[in-house]
């Protein structure tokens, strides 16, 4: 049986919050030893800390960061306390681990957690896997756009039936609806790119409540120095450290901004679902790669699981976006207390993206064939000719032989020259 490095303040959590859901994940896990390992050796260099100590939790947090204690981390991602138990669990193995290297005692309170708490600890790494996970979700999102206007080059001049309200409207190109798609995502990039540097700052060293109560006075300055070194992520310190403790606003509003992106891959996802919709029956101007049976009773039929795989995505982040915002108005007085949520939620909504956008891209777009038969069949058939013709006959003209048309089954240009109304060579 593996050694069990945690001790009685996560045994006790175990308890208390008993659920069969998923436990803290490790990206918050590694964020947090990178914050211990930068405690420590500025505790040292304050002269609080020995050397040999030092080194010691130094030594496991790179350990912890190899994944070599992954399963000593088994708190429930839904606790209260304010994610107490997600630092004291992370605490309990670096001392215990520290102590079994020294054979000398190293305590999770007095050593470990030295110069912090978990009210500037949990946020700081939280901000640490946001940045990270951002910079993979704008990698994704950048191979997505690209994907999208290498598939809008090769169909910019095959014409189409554009849609409003689901009804015939105007002509298009293939290529200028795809283009749509990519600029609408270019947006989301920039938004996200924008937000990135909000997480820069932080408040460690503001300890409970961000008044610095039991940090040295250069304590600050040289953790921020160490955790720069660590991360390679210009961290500074924030203006108001009781600001920071107080509210997990930059995370809301990173949380907002993940969701208009899910939001927006949905409306792609759904446009692509509808233009790809048959293939006898329907749309069918989108040929989707078949990737399984869609049925187990309907021979041969083929659903679009990748485009209702991100409509789901959305889902889901637009329902951990609402428990984030919620868990953020929250924040009672001095402190965020409902930060487990709001970590769990965020770094969820950010992993599902990142890799719903990479099989989005593989399995759809980038497989997305457009059938120029069926779309130039379409549009024939459409009354959106019709608006081509309203500036020589008029509104009300145009508007009756609209009517005309789809009561006959017949085209728009049948219908002008049946009626007289213009020769064929004068049709625009």
């Amino acid at each position: 049986m593996p050694k069990k490095y945690f001790g009685k303040q996560t045994e006790q959590a175990l308890q208390n919050f008993p659920f069969d859901i998923s436990v803290v994940s490790l990206e918050l896990i590694y964020a947090i030893a990178d914050v211990k390992q930068a405690a420590a050796i500025a505790n040292n260099k304050s002269e609080i800390l020995s050397k040999y100590i030092s080194s010691a939790i130094v030594t496991v947090c790179k350990e912890i960061k190899k994944g070599k204690f992954d399963d000593q981390f088994v708190t429930s991602s839904l606790q209260g306390g304010a994610g107490t138990s997600i630092n004291m669990n992370v605490n309990e193995v670096i001392a215990s681990r520290a102590t079994e290297i020294l054979g000398k005692n190293v305590h999770p309170n007095d050593h470990v957690n030295m110069s912090q708490s978990t009210n500037d600890v949990n946020p700081t790494a939280l901000r640490l896997v946001s940045i990270q996970l951002i910079k993979q979700l704008i990698v994704e999102t950048s191979k997505l756009i690209t994907a999208f206007n290498r598939k809008s080059k090769k169909y910019i001049n095959v014409n189409k039936l554009a849609r409003t309200h689901m009804q015939d409207a105007v002509m298009m190109t293939a290529g200028q609806e795809i283009a749509a798609w990519s600029a609408t995502i270019e947006r989301d990039l920039l938004r996200l790119n924008t937000f990135s540097p909000f997480l820069h700052d932080t408040h460690l060293g503001g300890t409970a409540i961000g008044n610095k109560i039991n940090t040295p006075p250069k304590f600050i300055a040289t953790v921020l120095q160490e955790l720069r070194l660590i991360t390679k992520i210009p961290f500074k310190q924030a203006k108001n450290l009781f600001s920071f403790t107080s509210t997990t606003s930059d995370f809301a509003n990173l949380s907002n901004i993940v969701t208009l992106l899910a939001g927006d891959l949905s409306k792609i996802a759904h446009d692509i679902r509808f233009l790809a919709s048959g293939p006898r029956g329907s749309i069918g101007e989108y040929k989707l790669k078949p990737l399984q049976p869609g049925s187990s009773i309907m021979p041969g039929k083929v659903n679009p699981v990748i485009p209702e795989m991100m409509n789901q995505i959305y889902y889901h982040v637009s329902g951990k976006n609402l428990a984030v915002q919620m868990a953020n108005e929250t924040s009672d007085l001095q402190l965020a207390v409902m930060f487990p949520t709001v970590a769990d939620s965020l770094i969820n909504s950010l992993k599902l993206l990142i890799t719903g956008i990479k099989q989005f891209r593989t399995s759809c777009i980038d497989v997305l064939e457009v059938d120029e038969k069926r779309c130039r069949e379409n549009l024939e058939k459409s009354t959106a000719y019709a608006t081509l013709l309203t500036p020589i006959l008029g509104y009300d003209i145009v508007s009756n032989c609209v009517k005309e048309a789809v009561k006959t089954d017949k085209t728009i240009k049948e219908v002008i020259l049946t009626r007289g109304l213009l020769s064929a060579e004068k049709l625009p």
